[in-house]
């Protein structure tokens, strides 16, 4: 948030600075006249002043001077075109072009900050409320997984519900309620392996990460019907290991 706040606030002094700036230094300009349009006026009063000689002295009478005038006055307006163009506007006053910008600096920043509330998005600016999340994600799986204990109960046949409910139990560490489901469904699969497996794994959690007793028999049926299964072989070495025949636990692993 604070980072955020601090680049959006330098942005906008770049932006204000881009509009601002133009405005107070701007000046009245006034436009010079080029060099080819002074000549051609010095030409034309020399060409002039020639023309009022010859009228005194009597070189042209009054229709040939105004004809030649006329004429000269004509080339100068087709060869200075600048002579017909308007005036620059002047410069606006500077203290009206320094309450522009103080205006600019105040309503530039509001505007933006109107703008973003409407369109952007302020709420991701506020921290994550990530522990609410997870804590209704949590409630949501309880709520599942408690429906599907009702079902099991309806309908207490269903091996396949039994297994899913244990395994369910299991990934939220409740060993105790997934030894029961595995139970459960080792009465409808008595001799499937990796069930026993699992059930040896989660009981001997639920009993302190003890692997005596009924895990260990747990194990020794699961490898009888699968000598190769790796869950059973895996708890068989560790059972081995613990004690302390390394022999059998290299054999199992």
């Amino acid at each position: 948030m604070i980072i955020f706040s601090i680049i959006a606030g330098a942005l906008a002094l770049v932006a204000l600075l881009m509009v601002s700036l133009p405005l107070l230094t701007s000046r009245a300009k006034s436009a010079p006249g080029s060099p080819r349009t002074e000549l051609n006026l010095s030409v034309y009063r020399d060409q002039l002043a020639e023309l009022d000689q010859d009228r005194r002295a009597g070189t042209l009478d009054e229709h040939q001077y105004e004809q030649a005038r006329g004429e000269l006055g004509q080339r100068l307006l087709e060869e200075v075109p600048d002579a017909e163009a308007p005036a620059p506007a002047p410069a606006p006053a500077p203290r009206r072009t320094l309450a522009t910008a103080l205006a600019l600096s105040f309503t530039v920043p509001i505007l933006a900050l109107l703008l973003y509330l409407a369109l952007g998005s302020p709420a991701s600016l506020l921290p994550q409320q990530g522990d609410d999340e997870h804590g209704v994600a949590a409630q949501q799986v309880d709520a599942m997984i408690a429906r599907l204990a009702a079902r099991l109960e309806n309908n207490p046949q269903d091996g396949d519900g039994w297994i899913l409910l244990a395994r369910s139990h299991a990934a939220l560490d409740h060993y105790g309620a997934a030894s029961s489901a595995y139970a459960k469904s080792l009465a409808i699969y008595p001799d499937n392996a990796q069930l026993l497996a699992d059930y040896a794994d989660a009981l001997a959690m639920a009993q302190g990460r003890s692997l005596r007793g009924e895990p260990e028999k747990l194990i020794e049926r699961a490898l009888r019907a699968d000598p190769n299964n790796v869950k059973a072989l895996a708890l068989a070495g560790t059972i081995a290991f613990d004690n302390k025949d390394f022999a059998a636990a290299v054999n199992h692993w």
